[in-house]
């Protein structure tokens, strides 16, 4: 089982180069069926992380400990409910779920303006395509899930104290989602930049998407305000925690987004301003995500660290 995760993995790295050089060379050349092609591509690579992400949780449900990290992050005790969200509680996992929800997200915008936004939507293909393919390689090069051992242990080592609160079921998961979310209007923005079409069709072709994306952050950032409460006495919010306010970041730019196209599209002013926004938007989105599972910072976090950061 362990080998079909990591080749979903490979395919699914495949699967986003061809996805970005098939819709930039169909745009470039005209020729449509190489645009529909790259389009279905992200839709392959969509069913590629739903069946890498199920061999996982498979596994996690199973206590199969011949995979690394499930004895690293569980145990037969654990009960079933952390078992469940044991995946995003470490690196390995973390990259699985923001490749599984950027797919999903990805496909969702792709067929919803398949008939539409001709000439910026196989830029944004190409680009949401790179983005997830970065993530990919992380995995595929250096932080694979499906990372067996020679000799498995009885027993997993548990899920950390820390992260046994009902908050770790939706806190992550939000925050991911959030995070994610931005990267559709962002990549749009983009293939409206390379078109040199700003107007506000690309807006109205993300509005919602960036609407989830900032409601699930916030939302995610009140669940991390309750669990940090409950888990670890700070009497309120993250007591200034640098990892959880760098998601803060992000959300209050989006706010300021959301905010600033409601202008574009009634007076059709501060279209620069507006990409400006999203295109920061996201990069602090991509920070917090470093942040939170890079241990660069001395944080509640520091459980996330890795050999990438």
């Amino acid at each position: 089982m362990a080998g079909i995760g990591s080749a979903c993995l490979f395919a699914g790295l495949l699967t986003t180069l061809y996805a970005a050089a098939a819709s930039i060379y169909g745009v470039r050349t005209g020729r449509r069926a190489f645009v529909v092609s790259g389009r279905r591509a992200i839709y392959c690579l969509a069913g590629l992380m739903v069946a890498a992400t199920a061999v996982l949780q498979l596994a996690f449900l199973r206590s199969d400990f011949s995979y690394a990290l499930v004895a690293e992050g569980s145990s037969t005790d654990t009960p079933t409910f952390y078992k469940v969200t044991a995946m995003w509680a470490t690196q390995d996992g973390s990259l699985l779920l923001w490749a599984l929800l950027l797919s999903l997200f990805s496909s969702a915008v792709l067929f919803l303006t398949r008939r539409g936004l001709r000439e910026i939507a196989p830029y944004a293909t190409a680009v949401l395509a790179v983005v997830a393919g970065f993530f990919l390689f992380l995995m595929v090069g250096w932080e694979n899930p499906f990372g067996t051992l020679a000799n498995p242990p009885a027993e997993g080592s548990g899920l950390n104290p820390l992260l046994r609160h009902p908050a770790m079921m939706i806190h992550p998961p939000m925050l991911y989602t959030g995070y994610v979310g931005f990267a559709i209007p962002f990549a749009f923005a983009v293939g409206a930049l390379i078109t040199r079409n700003t107007g506000a069709d690309w807006i109205r072709a993300t509005r919602r998407f960036a609407l989830v994306a900032w409601t699930f952050l916030g939302t995610g950032i009140m669940l991390g305000a309750l669990w940090s409460y409950t888990e670890l006495g700070w009497g309120g919010y993250w007591a200034w925690d640098p990892v959880e306010n760098a998601s803060l970041m992000p959300w209050l730019t989006g706010t300021a987004f959301l905010h600033s196209i409601m202008v574009q599209e009634k007076r059709g002013m501060l279209k620069v301003w507006n990409v400006s926004l999203i295109v920061g938007t996201f990069v602090l989105a991509l920070v917090g995500t470093f942040l939170v599972r890079s241990g660069i910072l001395d944080s509640i976090h520091a459980f996330g660290a890795s050999t990438i950061g």
